[in-house]
């Protein structure tokens, strides 16, 4: 019985450390890839479609990210090899940009990232899930990704006058960027998990429409769960219709630099994401996830209408961005969160794999939308239109603040 609580207690620490060291690892290369639009416009040229159709890749290719976690449903104790596999895969093609820093280089280093930088997540969720008791699971999970962002502040100071002063250096920071990251390896390796003994699902008949299928009934079968989807869909849709409009509102109306770029998108946006966090975890515990989502929804909607205000005075840039850290921080928490808060003791992989479904569907049409219409009307209406999204977002998740007859059980922990 003792060798039994040394070895829980043993994979328990191993899940601790791989948590530590994937958050500061992986956060130079996660940072770097948000400045990819800036870089398309300034240094390649890039038309405001060909940005999009770039922001498209992690939408479009959640498709097959779906396709990659769904196999935890057959193969229920593949997990750590899922997620190593997953790790590496979104990681090594960064390394070719350091001899080929070239528009198709990047583009195919960006499709593989965002192929496999969320197919791990639910592999990874269900790891936390399994080693790591509730409670320091929220409080770590919460703490590290502060401590992540707060990483990014420093990194801000350094990357920004790097890429103002030689943006020619671009292929071979995201080559170190990606080299960091797969230094979590060593610490991923180490985590054992306890066997799924319950019988797995047997292999369908038709493996490209059953996870769907199994997606859809799961979200019929809890309307908390849907719920909340949509809530989601309302926020990330508005986000990804408004990215081309946001990088061509940062480039034309407020000509940013590199390094104020980098200082709102990682001090700013850092600082809010640290202050906040601690403040979220909290919320879990003492409010339902769809006022969690309403209040997210509110943050979201503030930042275009702050950075529209940022055309008359510039400081409202960096408020526009703390205020979006806010959000973010929560945003981030309810999502990666909601697969174990839904599950409770039960499987959280089928939620999150839901999660990375509808980033698929809403993420298809809306950035390349957002690009047609940045063509057609400039950047400043796409901001005034995603921001009322997110308000019509708002009031569907008010109007739905009180649970059904058949949703009388408790949506938090």
């Amino acid at each position: 019985m003792l060798n039994v609580e040394i070895k829980k207690d043993q994979t328990c620490s191993y899940t601790k450390r791989a948590l530590l060291a994937m958050n500061i690892t992986g956060e130079p290369l996660n940072a770097l890839y948000t400045l990819l639009p800036i870089i398309l416009y300034k240094h390649l040229n890039a038309t405001p479609l060909e940005v999009s159709l770039f922001i498209t890749l992690r939408p479009l290719f959640a498709f097959f990210s779906f396709y990659w976690s769904s196999h935890l449903l057959y193969y229920k104790n593949k997990l750590v090899s899922n997620l190593i596999g997953a790790w590496t895969l979104s990681r090594l093609p960064f390394i070719l940009l350091f001899f080929f820093p070239t528009f198709w280089a990047l583009f195919f280093a960006a499709a593989v990232y965002q192929l496999f930088s969320k197919a791990g997540l639910p592999a990874w969720i269900e790891i936390l899930n399994r080693n790591i008791p509730k409670e320091p699971r929220e409080h770590l999970f919460t703490v590290y990704s502060a401590i992540a962002f707060l990483e990014g502040v420093a990194l801000s100071f350094v990357i920004g006058r790097m890429l103002d002063a030689n943006s020619e250096q671009w292929g071979a920071i995201f080559c170190v960027g990606a080299l960091l990251g797969l230094c979590s390896l060593f610490f991923i390796r180490k985590i054992s998990i306890p066997l799924d003994t319950t019988a797995s699902m047997p292999l369908p008949n038709n493996r490209i429409l059953f996870p769907w299928k199994e997606g859809f009934r799961l979200m019929r079968a809890r309307p908390d769960f849907a719920r909340f989807q949509w809530g989601f869909m309302a926020g990330g849709g508005a986000l990804m219709l408004m990215a081309p409009a946001l990088n061509m509102f940062y480039v034309k109306q407020l000509s940013v630099s590199y390094s104020a770029m980098t200082f709102a998108r990682f001090a700013c946006m850092g600082i809010g994401v640290a202050l906040s966090s601690l403040i979220w975890k909290k919320g879990l515990k003492r409010f339902p996830l769809h006022l969690l989502v309403g209040i997210v929804l509110v943050g979201f909607c503030l930042f275009p209408l702050a950075l529209l205000a940022a055309q008359e005075y510039k400081p409202f840039l960096y408020i526009a961005f703390f205020i979006y850290g806010i959000a973010q921080a929560g945003s981030q928490i309810l999502w990666n969160l909601s697969g174990t808060l839904f599950a409770e003791e039960g499987n959280s992989a089928p939620f999150t794999n839901v999660n990375i479904l509808m980033l698929g569907i809403r993420g298809c049409i809306l950035p390349l939308l957002g690009g047609v219409l940045c063509e057609l009307t400039g950047p400043v209406p796409v901001l005034v239109l995603g921001a009322g999204i997110m308000a019509f977002g708002l009031f569907y998740m008010v109007r739905n603040r009180r649970p059904r007859k058949n949703e009388e059980r408790q949506m938090t922990p």
